[in-house]
């Protein structure tokens, strides 16, 4: 059966979103996900320059409205193109465009047409200048919350070890050799596990947050931190979820890299001790890059493949499960590009993360350096580094978040035409909400 096209006039037909005629996917509506508190007539005003009073037709839209005739569409736009199987983009995307082809509008941070990697990395860092409140400050509070325990284990952890350390200088023959390699209480090391798990589940507790003001920033909507909220407060148990299941593929991954490094070094160490340095070399070489081939690609290759659930979870209003199951089909097809985009922005994070907590942590060692026994350094050290903790975060996991959801928006652009939804929400400067993302109702 041809599939409509729901990007007729307003109010055309059910598919209509924004318009009293939608009918919302089975699960949707009135006991499903409808807009969250603070959402509405308050809660988004549109843009200057768009709506029924300040909305000045965008060159080659014509008087009629979108889709009717006057409408001048880029090429393979159209009932025609629409959709997975006939989307054409509009050509030229980066370069200069053809005389009488209309830009594509950018209400937001992000034109409405599929995306470049300038866009999507310009748009990130747009983003996080353009509503530094709902950004930074998200994070801000969010980690200084989730930090805490982290920084009082490490803070119990450095005391141990300086206690251990004056134990050392005072009398070497007095330590215990069969005593561990790590100074510290069981308790530190519990608090200091259950601290990272915390830290790790904040950070993902936030992508979530931010992921929805993203969304509404693509139409150039500035959501508070309340509204943000409330568009993902109820979603906070499935964020959760999908973090604990991505945590599982990641320690997959690190003990097979640990396994597989193990059993190269055991193995070239046997082959170098019976046939020479250069065979033991050569011989640990080739077990590592299979070991690592077989175990550890298949779980970046799933981690990859799991991308876009977190948006989807939020925007979508998707269960892990759904939102995986949904991320999978998306991104068929769009495994390297992803991949690359999930590379780039790692060493992006890392590379700043690194340069911020560089300050803190140089302090933190000049405390310890000047008197390793005092208190007082070790609360100064601790404290330096749950500051160095927050501020990092604050910084590197909006940029990181809003990479994820602008490539989800332009992955949803590729695949399924959301553009058109977009333009159209953009051109009649209705106040739309997240539920403008909510997938279409299979015909």
């Amino acid at each position: 059966m041809p599939r409509q096209d729901p990007y007729g006039a307003p109010g055309s037909g059910p598919q209509s979103y924004g318009q009293q005629g939608y009918d919302a996917p089975p699960g949707h509506g009135q006991q499903g996900y409808g807009p969250p508190p603070g959402y509405g007539p308050r809660g988004y005003a549109p843009r200057p320059g768009y709506g029924q009073q300040g909305h000045g037709p965008h060159p080659g839209y014509g008087p009629q409205g979108h889709g009717q005739p006057g409408y001048g569409q880029p090429p393979g736009y159209g009932p025609q193109g629409h959709g997975p199987q006939g989307y054409a983009p509009q050509p030229g995307y980066g370069a200069p465009l053809p005389p009488g082809v209309p830009r594509a509008p950018k209400p937001g941070v992000v034109p409405l047409r599929p995306l470049t990697l300038g866009d999507v990395f310009n748009g990130a860092f747009s983003l996080i200048r353009s509503n530094p409140r709902t950004t930074v400050g998200l994070s801000l509070v969010v980690m200084a919350v989730a930090a805490v325990l982290t920084s009082l284990a490490s803070a119990w952890y450095l005391d141990d070890y300086t206690a251990w350390m004056d134990e050392v200088l005072v009398d070497p023959a007095a330590v215990d050799p069969n005593a561990p390699l790590f100074p510290g209480s069981p308790l530190t090391f519990v608090l200091m596990f259950a601290g990272e798990l915390i830290v790790y589940l904040g950070g993902f507790v936030l992508l979530g947050l931010l992921a929805a003001a993203i969304g509404m920033a693509v139409l150039g909507h500035r959501l508070t931190p309340r509204q943000a909220w409330e568009a993902a407060r109820g979603r906070i148990g499935a964020i959760i979820g999908l973090a604990l299941v991505k945590l599982a593929i990641q320690f997959v991954m690190w003990t097979a890299f640990v396994v597989a490094t193990t059993l190269s070094f055991v193995l070239g160490v046997v082959v170098g001790v019976e046939g020479g340095p250069a065979a033991g070399i050569v011989v640990g070489l080739l077990v590592f890059l299979l070991a690592t081939a077989v175990v550890v690609a298949p779980s970046t290759w799933i981690w990859v493949r799991l991308y876009y659930a977190m948006p989807m979870i939020v925007l979508e209003r998707l269960g892990p499960g759904q939102a995986m199951a949904r991320s999978w089909r998306l991104s068929q097809g769009q495994w390297w590009r992803t991949c690359g985009y999930w590379l780039l922005t790692l060493v992006i994070v890392l590379l700043v993360g690194s340069i911020l907590n560089m300050p803190f942590g140089i302090a933190a060692g000049m405390f310890t350096f000047i008197d390793a026994t005092a208190t007082w350094t070790v609360v100064a050290s601790a404290a330096l580094t749950y500051v160095g903790t927050v501020l990092v975060y604050a910084v590197t996991q909006p940029f990181s978040a809003g990479v994820t959801t602008l490539l989800y928006v332009d992955l949803r652009m590729r695949r399924e035409g959301l553009d058109l939804k977009l333009h159209e929400a953009a051109r009649a400067g209705y106040e739309a909400g997240p539920e403008i993302y909510l997938p279409e109702p299979r015909t």
